[in-house]
């Protein structure tokens, strides 16, 4: 039946019951709290972990709903909920067919919205990319590892802004590498708090993007034969889903591949079982933390789906991660990963471009080292029902397994599980104190780069531009401040 017809007579949704709008609050609120499933494993009481107790209270609505949409008033808004995946995906695809679809914003854990960019189609073939991506990210990669730590973690902040710069060569080019603004302004249009903030910053990233997004020698992306009318919807999307993926799914894969089992003994290559590596944990992230765990999608103007009235001003919540996770319980429904990175139900080639990215990245990163997982701790047979990337402490010690072209070195017999670090021989402090140096300089020259972009009167326009300057100058104080810790290391190694 065609989602827009009225030909049948139609009923308004049904409205969950005081206790269990309660309940799904309670729920919903839980996902903030990391802490509290651990009582209940640490007891073997695992259907009181938020995971079990979640898919309880949705079976529960299922019963006493038949498993139609439900209306529900919960501390977060009111929505209308799907109760199963395929509804979910048919009542989205039912709001867009009628022409009701509004914004669509994602859910986080502590409750805020993120705006989400529209779902754009990307009309070029992924294998056409496939070897520029894979060129960016080796150099990335290696970036990466240079930038590591002394005891081989990796700073949250530093992984973050890596990815975002291997994210804008992907789509935008070599030459958006080192235009971390542009990254900046789409972060800050996501948090929008409302649309008069939203359009102002909405047309200042379009702003900034212009030049490599129009420009006569574009990269990346950018450089595909895409339709004019829809150039910067496709790039803007694409831009925002790759830098979800590699900052947030490459991190939680990376922290997967500790506890995946090992290969079995095959004739492949030790390139190809990488990638299946790579590929299996990037795969299992998205399954068991999607980026986009809840989705809220705005109905602009009324329409029915199937028998099922829907009225102008709701908002359709789609919890992709319970759905999913109640579905499995039952022994059914799986995903591709365009679910877990695009809010649309059409399945989304930006949104497999960035698996791409995100697989590339892990395979380049555990060529060089084997990750280790420093926090939280990760037991192979009972994974956390979440793991927020921010809440991750990574590292990648220097392993014998390093790149071939890398200079070979021996390793202490120790095991490097307690944070202990295999010593590299060969290599004198003056050695390290000069590449320290090295580095402080290198920050130095940031700083003063951002100083001077800060000062532009470009900025003097609006809030939103004084604002900008304000986190421009608190960046470069940020890297002079690093800088100087640099040089006293350097010194310290000197002496």
């Amino acid at each position: 039946m065609n989602a827009s017809d009225t030909t049948t007579a139609s009923r308004r949704p049904a409205t969950a019951w005081p206790l269990e709008n309660a309940l799904i609050s309670a729920a919903l609120a839980a996902q903030r709290v990391s802490w509290i499933d651990a009582p209940a494993r640490a007891l073997g009481l695992k259907p009181f972990t938020r995971q079990h107790l979640t898919r309880q209270v949705l079976a529960q609505l299922r019963r006493t709903t038949s498993g139609r949409p439900t209306r529900l008033r919960t501390a977060f808004g009111t929505f209308l909920m799907p109760l199963s995946a395929d509804d979910a995906t048919g009542l989205i695809r039912g709001a867009d067919e009628a022409g009701a679809g509004g914004t669509v914003t994602a859910l986080t854990a502590e409750g805020r919205r993120l705006r989400l960019t529209p779902h754009a189609r990307l009309p070029v073939p992924l294998d056409a990319l496939r070897t520029q991506v894979r060129a960016a990210v080796d150099e990335e990669a290696a970036a990466i590892y240079a930038g590591r730590r002394t005891d081989g973690s990796l700073a949250r902040a530093d992984w973050c802004a890596y990815t975002a710069r291997l994210a804008r060569r992907i789509v935008l080019g070599d030459g958006a590498a080192d235009d971390s603004l542009v990254s900046a302004i789409l972060e800050a249009t996501a948090r929008s708090d409302d649309s008069t903030e939203y359009a102002a910053r909405a047309a200042a990233l379009r702003r900034r993007l212009d030049p490599y997004v129009h420009g006569a020698h574009p990269g990346g992306l950018a450089a595909a034969d895409l339709a004019d009318d829809t150039r910067d919807a496709v790039l803007e999307h694409a831009l925002e889903t790759v830098t979800r993926a590699l900052a947030d799914t490459a991190s939680q894969a990376l922290a997967l591949v500790t506890v995946q089992p090992p290969m079995p003994a095959t004739d492949r290559t030790e390139r190809a079982e990488r990638a299946e590596r790579a590929e299996r944990a990037v795969r299992e992230a998205l399954h068991r933390y999607p980026p986009l765990a809840a989705t809220v999608h705005e109905v602009r103007v009324p329409f029915v789906w199937h028998d099922l009235t829907v009225e102008a001003g709701s908002e359709i919540l789609c919890a992709t991660a319970w759905l999913r996770d109640l579905d499995e319980a039952k022994g059914h429904g799986s995903d591709g990963p365009s679910v877990s990175l695009c809010a649309a139900p059409a399945p989304c080639a930006a949104a497999e471009l960035a698996v791409l990215a995100a697989t590339e990245l892990v395979r380049a990163l555990t060529r060089r080292a084997e990750p280790v997982v420093l926090a939280p701790h990760l037991t192979p047979d009972a994974l956390p029902a979440a793991l927020p990337a921010d809440s991750l402490r990574l590292a990648l010690p220097d392993a014998d397994h390093a790149p071939r072209d890398a200079a070979p070195h021996d390793t202490d017999a120790r095991p490097v599980a307690d944070g202990y670090v295999p010593p590299s021989p060969g290599q004198s402090p003056a050695h390290y104190a000069e590449l320290t140096a090295a580095g402080a300089r290198s920050l130095e020259e940031h700083a003063r780069k951002l100083a001077d972009c800060a000062h532009q009167p470009g900025w003097n326009h609006d809030a939103f531009g004084e604002h900008c300057r304000m986190t421009l100058l608190a960046h470069a104080e940020r890297c002079s401040r690093a800088a100087a810790d640099a040089r006293r290391a350097a010194d310290w190694l000197t002496n």
